[in-house]
């Protein structure tokens, strides 16, 4: 079943996510979203977290005490070297979104670690009613300022910009107009298994990806591991999957900020 799901995975384009959508254009609807949302719900999950590890040690502590008091002893210290190094690395992000200065960047965006939390941000999401692209767009505006404070020093054929097939023309004569300015490279992709090609085709030092929230988590959970990712979603005023559009203005600040850095290398 995992193997099956992964070729599955594999094998996805890019608005796939919106296979079910029943093609109404539904007004005035936007998934632009404060990043104190993802701020808030990352402290419902650590807590969520260190209350049901602390009520697991609760009950299994007497069986751990039969065993031997060091290993109850064990568990207490472990629980609470979790809880402080989570707490710390949550008020690291919190110190972020409140002075947009972040500082220690290196120890806040660890990417397996920032992955669970998202994952598990975006199930707790769900029991407030906040939708999974809501969530997605404040995370990206958290993790994209912080990202972008460690200013990786990278040549311009080291940066790539990753388009869906999806934003209009207008859109992508503005983007390859960035291209040639800065030298930077511009790929379109049409699914996930073309955006790995290209990625490994060229080995960028630092990827800059436009999509829709969906398949942008689907994307970052995917690649940020490996090779850091600023996402930024499109806007879709004429639904998903067509004539969609971007913030240029971001898109080239990101650039100039990280060939600015190179410069200075």
């Amino acid at each position: 079943m995992a193997s099956e799901q992964k070729a599955k995975k594999r094998g996805r384009k890019l608005g796939d996510e919106w296979a079910n959508w029943d093609g109404q254009v539904v007004q005035n609807i936007s998934t632009d979203t404060d990043p104190g949302v993802f701020i808030g719900l990352s402290i419902a999950t650590i807590l969520a977290i260190l209350g049901l590890t602390a009520l697991f040690g609760w009950l299994i502590y007497p069986r751990l005490n039969q065993l031997g008091n060091i290993y109850g002893e064990v568990f207490i210290v472990v629980y609470f070297s979790l809880a402080i190094v989570l707490t710390i690395w949550l008020g690291l992000f919190i110190w972020g979104f409140v002075t947009k200065r972040p500082f220690l960047s290196g120890l806040i965006i660890v990417p397996k670690l920032v992955n669970l939390l998202l994952d598990f941000s975006i199930k707790i999401g769900k029991l407030f009613g906040i939708s999974r692209d809501r969530l997605v767009n404040s995370f990206l505006k958290l993790h994209n300022l912080i990202l972008s404070s460690k200013a990786k020093k990278v040549r311009p054929e080291k940066i790539l910009i990753l388009l869906p097939r999806c934003l209009t023309r207008d859109m992508n004569k503005a983007l390859r107009g960035i291209r040639d300015k800065y030298g930077v490279l511009v790929a379109m992709a049409e699914g996930g298994g073309e955006a790995r090609n290209k990625i490994k085709e060229t080995k960028p030092g630092i990827i800059i990806a436009v999509a829709c929230e969906r398949d942008l988590l689907t994307g970052f959970v995917d690649i940020n591991p490996h090779i850091p990712v600023i996402g930024f979603p499109n806007v879709r005023p004429c639904g998903p999957c067509k004539d969609t559009e971007v913030d240029l203005k971001s898109i080239e600040d990101t650039v100039k900020r990280y060939l600015i850095a190179a410069k200075e290398e």
